[in-house]
């Protein structure tokens, strides 16, 4: 709430974002409190009400709910930036939980900037006190609830933040930010050369094996940070290392309901399992897209041939079931994909061309349906 009230201080263009799980009894209330602030001051809000349909750790699945309906928001408002009011006992929180664990982490606290789910992340408030954004509201008439879990010590976190931050005076608070800064700017080497020779996807496994445990740790969150919103536990990091070290075979590890790791043929990389596409292509029409073009010319292997009752043709990713029928038989997708060794990331966007009757008439790298080759229509798919 005193984010929000800065933001409209300094004139920012602004929408509201809030979530409401439903698992307090003053959760209700928080959302009165948002809605009825945004509303007085003409803020457009957005509430989301996630159900959590199957049992497991709800923190990394309310997080990525989350994030997911930020993200929609981002894209419908046109957002240059998703702010979030972080502040500067968070970050010494995250720092103090690190040391406790004994992780090895390739940045300790939270960063003023980061990127998630294609969204710039900015925290503008990690110089100022919890207790002074508590202090600025009530100074200002900023309305704001207090969430009650927060005053136990059940979650580790709280623990730290009673016992350590919340009775430690400004002195010990920037004792603290400094030695994050010292740690980080050791870091910067190491950083420095992962984000030089591990800045893309896939990474070889022979290469990264070759590295020492410590360095191969920092490259997994390195990777990780790309996708996930918050720092994977040292357990996580270890046993996922230990898991590529040790594969003998292709392997994928679930990173969240959206992210999975997939190690395949020797290479590992990050794959988005909820990106998809659609496109409609109408005769004469051209496309270029980033899993495909749709050309006047090209090689014989990319040409479509088309008749005139086809149109308009459908180009999706290619599904578990599709085959397409060859002069030498009918081939399954999912059997050229193992003869070819594709990885499970390129295979899940593979584009596939129907009919409008829904029938499969081209798959790139194969080529066409055999009652295709002679047609009085031919595009080209580039892939």
């Amino acid at each position: 709430m005193a984010l929000l009230s800065l933001c409209l201080e300094q004139g920012y263009d602004v929408v509201a974002a809030h979530v409401n799980y439903r698992l307090r009894e003053t959760a209700d209330r928080d959302e009165q409190i948002v809605t009825g602030f945004c509303r007085e001051k003409g803020i457009r809000v957005y509430t989301d009400y996630p159900i959590q349909k199957e049992k497991g750790n709800f923190q990394n699945w309310a997080r990525e709910v989350r994030y997911d309906f930020y993200q929609k928001i981002y894209e419908k408002e046109g957002c240059r930036a998703l702010l979030l009011g972080h502040q500067k006992d968070d970050n010494v929180e995250n720092y103090l939980m690190a040391l406790e664990r004994h992780s090895r982490s390739w940045y300790y606290g939270i960063r003023r900037e980061s990127f998630h789910h294609g969204m710039k992340i900015i925290r503008p408030l990690l110089k100022v006190r919890k207790r002074q954004t508590r202090e600025y509201c009530l100074a200002n008439g900023i309305p704001f609830g207090d969430d009650e879990t927060n005053f136990t010590d059940r979650y580790s976190r709280n623990r730290v933040r009673h016992q350590l931050v919340e009775t430690a005076d400004d002195e010990q608070i920037e004792q603290w930010c400094r030695q994050i800064s010292e740690f980080n700017a050791k870091q910067q080497g190491i950083i420095d050369y992962i984000e030089s020779t591990y800045h893309k996807e896939p990474v070889s496994l022979e290469k990264y094996a070759k590295e020492d445990a410590g360095t191969r740790h920092l490259i997994l969150r390195h990777l990780l940070s790309r996708y996930l919103a918050d720092s994977p536990s040292e357990d996580f990091i270890r046993e996922t290392d230990r898991a590529l070290i040790s594969a003998g075979r292709n392997i994928h590890i679930r990173l969240s309901e959206r992210y999975v790791l997939y190690l395949d043929y020797g290479e590992f990389y990050v794959c988005d399992m909820k990106e998809t596409y659609q496109y409609w292509l109408q005769k004469g029409q051209h496309l270029k897209t980033p899993y495909f073009e749709i050309a006047e010319e090209g090689e014989l292997i990319e040409r479509i041939g088309v008749n005139e009752d086809e149109w308009p043709l459908l180009i999706r990713p290619a599904e578990d079931s599709d085959s397409i029928l060859l002069r030498y038989g009918t081939k399954k997708l999912s059997r050229f994909f193992i003869d070819r060794k594709i990885p499970h990331g390129r295979r899940r966007l593979w584009p596939v061309v129907l009919n409008c009757r829904g029938e499969v008439i081209f798959v790139p790298a194969i080529g066409c349906e055999r009652n295709h080759f002679c047609s009085t229509d031919y595009v080209y798919m580039l892939k």
